[in-house]
């Protein structure tokens, strides 16, 4: 007995450790397959994604105006055709599970109705209007109140070019309302009062690896940590307050040459995003803790 009781405590302590010893670790679960001859032209194009509350994905190739919605194991169950044969910019869910749509010059955004499957044209005239679509959080908030950072054309590549002076990197986190902005080498934490004060110490989150082009993906306030993607695609786990930092490999070997994309949905419990690319298929994974 005293034996069987010595074992589970080791094993406990192991576990413990094994666990703290990952810490960051994400856990890939591959979901269904794409076929490549799907799209024209595919390689080298750019790949945009978007999941609802259900977990379906939203799905586009640069090289067709077309969006794809598959169920969780790969069914397609509805298509978009686009009024604009422009690359898809942003895809992204809003808190009432309609699809919002940029295309790549910012002259429309779309809204897609998933019951009535219609789809509306609205006006945007700054950076603002598309978060002020997304949900709620976001329309009672005075945006503009937020210091931005400015962009010179001049120096950006053709992929990144706006046509606006300004932009903002915004992340809702929609289980208190905190806005967070992704800036050069740090992120800062917004609270969900009115407009923009002044911030605290401890609202700045630095790091050297943070820069206005990371897509901030989770953030978990208690710990003060993140998941972003870099520009290799790596899914990196930062926590702010112990510097732990794991980077966890998103694309497979052997994959083709693409710009690729990762999402959460309105749960920001799961990343999805594509996972390899290859002549036969682009494949759709999801990653968790």
């Amino acid at each position: 007995m005293k034996l069987k009781l010595l074992l589970s405590l080791v094993c406990m302590v192991v576990g413990v450790r094994t666990a703290q010893g990952q810490e960051g670790r994400l856990i890939r679960t591959d979901l269904f397959n794409i076929p490549t001859s799907k799209f024209e032209q595919a390689s080298g194009f750019t790949f945009k994604i978007a999941a609802d509350s259900k977990e379906n994905i939203a799905f586009n190739a640069c090289s067709l105006p077309w969006v794809f919605i598959f169920n969780i194991v790969g069914e397609q169950i509805d298509s978009i055709k686009l009024p604009s044969d422009k690359c898809v910019r942003t895809l992204e869910y809003d808190e009432n599970d309609n699809l919002i749509i940029m295309d790549n010059d910012e002259a429309r955004i779309y809204r897609y109705d998933s019951n009535s499957r219609k789809l509306e044209t609205i006006n945007y005239t700054k950076p603002e209007d598309w978060f002020k679509i997304l949900n709620h959080y976001y329309r009672n908030f005075d945006l503009p109140s937020i210091p931005t950072y400015y962009s010179n054309n001049d120096y950006l590549q053709d992929f990144y070019f706006t046509r606006f002076p300004y932009s903002y990197n915004l992340y809702l986190n929609y289980k208190d309302g905190y806005i967070y902005q992704a800036h050069y080498n740090f992120i800062k934490r917004i609270d969900n009062h009115k407009a923009y004060a002044n911030l605290k110490k401890e609202d700045y989150w630095f790091s050297d690896n943070i820069t206005p082009k990371s897509k901030i993906l989770f953030i978990d306030e208690e710990n003060k940590s993140t998941v972003y993607y870099d520009r290799f695609y790596n899914l990196i786990y930062e926590n702010f307050a112990s510097g732990k930092l794991m980077i966890n490999p998103a694309l497979g070997t052997n994959s083709e040459p693409a710009r690729f994309d990762y999402c959460t949905n309105l749960q920001q419990k799961k990343i999805f995003g594509i996972s390899g690319f290859n002549k036969k298929w682009i494949s759709i994974s999801s990653w968790s803790y």
